[in-house]
C-alpha cells in the first residue's frame, strides 16, 4: 500500500515540479526604452542645422549671433521658442523647437506651422 501512495504522490509532484521550474528561471530584463527626445538647449547651439536638401539652414552661433549677415537668435523667455532674425534689418521669425539630439532637431516655423527635421550635416 505504501508503494501505491508513493506512486500517487510522485504522479502529482513530478509534473508540478516541472510546471514550477520555468517560473523560477531568471528572466532577462526587457530592453530599455529608447531615451525620450527632448529639448536640450545646451547642445542646440552653437551649431548649424540643415533640412533635407538644405532648403533651410539654421546657423546658431555663440552669444546669440545667427549666420554671417548680422542676424540674431534668442530664447523667448524660458520657453521652447526662439526669436530669429536671419539678417540685420529683417523681421524676426519665431521657431518652436520640439526636440534635439546631438545630430537631429525638430522645429516648427510658428508663422506657417510647418514642422521640419534638421540634421547637423547636409543630407
Amino acid at each position: 500500500m505504501n508503494r501505491s501512495i508513493l506512486k500517487s504522490v510522485l504522479f502529482v509532484l513530478v509534473p508540478a515540479v516541472f510546471a514550477v521550474l520555468p517560473a523560477c528561471d531568471k528572466k532577462q530584463d526587457p530592453e530599455p526604452a529608447p531615451a525620450a527626445k527632448t529639448l536640450n538647449k545646451a547642445t542646440l547651439t552653437p551649431k548649424k542645422w540643415y533640412t533635407q536638401g538644405s532648403s533651410t539652414i539654421h546657423d546658431f552661433k555663440a552669444n546669440g549671433v545667427y549666420g554671417d549677415m548680422g542676424g540674431t537668435w534668442q530664447w523667448v523667455g524660458n520657453s521652447d521658442t526662439m526669436d530669429i532674425v536671419t539678417k540685420s534689418g529683417f523681421p524676426s521669425v519665431k521657431w518652436k523647437i520640439f526636440y534635439n539630439t546631438d545630430t537631429e532637431m525638430s522645429a516648427e516655423n510658428t508663422d506657417n506651422k510647418v514642422t521640419q527635421l534638421f540634421k547637423d550635416k547636409p543630407w
